[in-house]
């Protein structure tokens, strides 16, 4: 039986998941919720304006729910949320305050995902693995991203510069149309290690969206962390 899904945000990368999400079979797009009004027919599934979500949530019953939209409509769109609905929060930006509060929605399973593609989790675990073995080098971080994005190191670069259980430097670039390059750099006086990611476009958000809501559905309710995905 397939997924009932519903996705909260229709920027550029909601259009790539979306429309992803609909031509794959074992998920059903039920409907898409979005801040501006659409032309008639843009789009080969529902969407709506965001204003009517709570009619959108008793029409369809989504078992699964993404959002892509931003920290503040984050905490007004989990409040709407029907008890035991399975909650991706796939954006970043979120202050200690708001992030604190989205633990405390113990009737919902929520999983945040600040890094949801596939292959930078995998990152994370090289680098556990580094930080075990190889922890006297020294290590820096490089982040390049699309010359729009609001936050500055990017919260994967954060999360990446956590494993290694040190200050850890970590530089920016904002420039272009860059989807997202994370880059770990460890060296000694000798020898250099280079880690590298590189998302080659949005559809790597889409993949690792899927994984996670499938991984969800089987969960009790509580607060995930993506890394847990990949335990």
């Amino acid at each position: 039986m397939n997924i009932r899904i519903a996705l909260f945000g229709l920027g550029k990368t909601g259009r790539i998941v979306a429309q992803s999400l609909f031509q794959d079979n074992q998920f059903d797009l039920v409907f898409v919720a979005k801040a501006q009004a659409i032309k008639p027919n843009e789009f080969p599934f529902v969407v709506e304006p965001k204003e009517l979500i709570g009619d959108l949530l008793n029409r369809f019953e989504p078992e699964v729910i993404v959002d892509l939209t931003t920290p503040n409509a984050v905490m007004l769109n989990i409040e709407r949320l029907p008890e035991k609905t399975n909650y991706i929060i796939a954006t970043t930006g979120f202050t200690e305050t708001q992030f604190n509060r989205l633990k405390k929605y113990e009737h919902l399973k929520v999983l945040y995902a600040p890094n949801i593609s596939d292959g930078i989790n995998v990152l994370i675990k090289a680098c556990e693995l580094f930080n075990k073995i190889w922890n006297h080098a020294d290590v820096e971080i490089v982040e390049q991203h699309f010359n729009s994005k609001k936050d500055s190191p990017s919260s994967t670069a954060e999360r990446i510069a956590k494993v290694f259980e040190r200050e850890i430097p970590i530089h920016s670039i904002r420039a272009g149309g860059i989807v997202g390059v994370h880059e770990v750099i460890l060296a000694t006086d000798n020898q250099k290690i280079t880690l590298k990611h590189e998302s080659l476009n949005k559809e790597v958000f889409a993949e690792g969206i899927k994984r996670a809501a499938i991984w969800l559905r089987d969960k009790e309710c509580g607060f995930y962390h993506i890394d847990e995905v990949y335990r």
